[in-house]
């Protein structure tokens, strides 16, 4: 038997809600704890998705340019 998925609602917002603080902020952190120490001038997010790896980097790289 096939089975279809069905998604209703802003998925991009119960991603948000339920799997960034779930799985991906500490992923975050990590990874803009890794740039900082490479002290960089500007940072270039590819595939920033819902934007929480670029909100880990902005505040520990306040004069770089995004």
């Amino acid at each position: 038997m096939i089975s279809t998925a069905f998604f209703s609602g802003s998925i991009a917002e119960l991603y948000d809600k339920h799997l960034v603080p779930l799985i991906f902020e500490s992923y975050a952190s990590d990874l803009a704890g890794r740039v900082a120490a490479l002290s960089p001038q500007a940072v270039l997010e590819t595939a920033a998705g819902s934007g929480v790896v670029t909100r880990a980097l902005a505040p520990r790289h306040p004069a770089a340019a995004y």
